[in-house]
């Protein structure tokens, strides 16, 4: 089957709909994935032959796909902050946002060996990322979840970056005298779950609920953020809509003072940063 022919079966293929407002450059996208070149060669392309095998798996990615299927999930990667990272349905498919947290991180006043820590890791986006772009920093990362520590040592391993991994309860295990804490903690409220977006749903639940309000992870790692993080130091966390102030109020019970915060392009204050008084 030639290029052309093999995209109008995909977009005819694939809803219209949030998560996939773009029919046609799904395909394209995942028919480049799927083949294992360049999107550049698929749009120039158009009377290339496309090989069996590589039908094969377009047109089941494709019915996967339109079933709401993380396109991540399908190739088994995503792109965060100019790097490819391996990605499962054992962890959270990282978000644009998120990097928020990277540039924050990145414009503090740190000691040049500072102690990092990335608490509920996850991929290992934050602490490979921070790893990576500043090399002398010594970043530490946990998580609860076996599974998705294994992701995120291959990641590591993957782009060169040193990081040591610890299955935690958020950083209980950990002992204190972090200059900085980063985390992207679950924060949607339990009852707005079901209403996700189809793509969200696939993520692992326990990266996503938060309790009742979204907050009770958040609030556990504020509380013990006065252990953990030296006197100078601090913390950036990543939080849902409307949840900026209540975190501060918390923080602000706990001795800590909201030195930052951050919107992301929706307006939304996505970033709080959070040091000792």
């Amino acid at each position: 089957m030639i290029c052309e022919e093999l995209l109008r079966e995909g977009v005819g293929m694939l809803p219209r709909r949030v998560g996939v407002p773009d029919p046609a450059r799904e395909a394209r996208w995942l028919l480049a994935a799927a083949w294992g070149v360049p999107e550049s060669r698929v749009l120039a392309g158009p009377q290339a032959v496309v090989p069996t095998d590589v039908v094969t798996r377009f047109r089941e990615w494709v019915r996967r796909r339109a079933a709401g299927e993380p396109a991540e999930h399908l190739t088994g990667r995503c792109r965060f902050f100019g790097r490819d990272f391996q990605v499962s349905p054992d962890v959270l498919v990282p978000r644009p946002e998120t990097e928020l947290v990277v540039d924050t991180a990145l414009s503090l006043a740190l000691p040049r060996a500072a102690r990092v820590v990335d608490v509920g890791t996850g991929s290992g986006c934050l602490a490979v990322t921070l790893s990576l772009e500043r090399p002398a920093w010594r970043v530490v990362a946990v998580d609860t979840s076996v599974a998705a520590l294994r992701v995120a040592r291959r990641n590591a391993r993957r782009t060169g970056a040193s990081v040591a991994f610890a299955a935690s309860d958020l950083a209980t295990a950990l002992a204190p005298g972090f200059d900085l804490v980063v985390a992207n903690l679950p924060y949607i409220p339990t009852a707005e779950l079901g209403g996700l977006p189809v793509e969200v749903r696939h993520d692992p639940v326990t990266a996503l609920a938060g309790g009742a309000d979204g907050l009770d992870l958040v609030r556990r790692l504020t509380d013990d953020l006065g252990r953990l993080a030296r006197r100078c130091g601090g913390a950036i966390l990543e939080l849902g809509e409307h949840q900026a102030d209540e975190v501060a109020a918390h923080a602000a019970s706990r001795g800590l003072a909201v030195a930052r915060r951050v919107r992301d392009v929706a307006g939304t204050e996505r970033v709080l940063v959070l040091q000792p008084v």
